[in-house]
């Protein structure tokens, strides 16, 4: 009696639920987000990466597994004292950027990228041997100046592509 009352309330929950968007499976459309999302994720590093004055890296010494490179992207970047030494100093419009990159014992080569403006994630995103296999970009808008972002989506390797709030289904032969 009882399972057949939680089946009967389990069938109620799941017909009473919103209903969920429409995946689009137009391959050129799919294409088309995959690209702009990429194409906005590949700007946005370059853009924090050319405005960081000062990088940090543990990469001293050749053959280290993990290499980890990190900076501070900064925007009003004149601050040099009398000593001559940077002051590090967070400002709200700085981003700060952090790349790790794994070698595996068996070849492989994963990649982490992340990417913040103050406690906001503007980027997040993972490679396996070059190739992107999960990215990130949570906001669609950002007051740091000098950055552009357009769009926020997801993309996953396994072929689904969310931009703004459509989403998307990439068919396997442009995976």
């Amino acid at each position: 009696m009882f399972y057949r009352l939680s089946g009967l309330l389990a069938l109620l929950v799941l017909l009473a639920a919103p209903t969920h968007a429409q995946l689009i499976t137009d391959p050129a459309r799919a294409a088309a987000a995959r690209d702009t999302l990429l194409q906005q994720a590949a700007q946005l590093r370059l853009h924090a990466e050319q405005t960081s004055p000062i990088f940090n890296t543990n990469a001293r010494a050749r053959g280290r597994r993990r290499v980890v490179v990190q900076g501070i992207s900064h925007q009003n970047s004149g601050t040099l004292p009398n000593d001559g030494v940077r002051q590090t100093q967070w400002a709200p419009d700085n981003i700060a950027w952090r790349h790790v990159t794994r070698y595996r014992r068996d070849g492989r080569v994963q990649e982490r990228y992340r990417l913040s403006a103050g406690h906001q994630m503007l980027l997040n995103e993972r490679r396996l041997n070059g190739a992107v296999i999960w990215l990130s970009v949570p906001v669609a808008y950002t007051s740091v100046p000098g950055m552009v972002v357009r769009h926020r989506g997801l993309f996953l390797r396994t072929g689904y592509v969310m931009l703004d709030k459509d989403q998307y289904v990439l068919p396997k032969s442009l995976q």
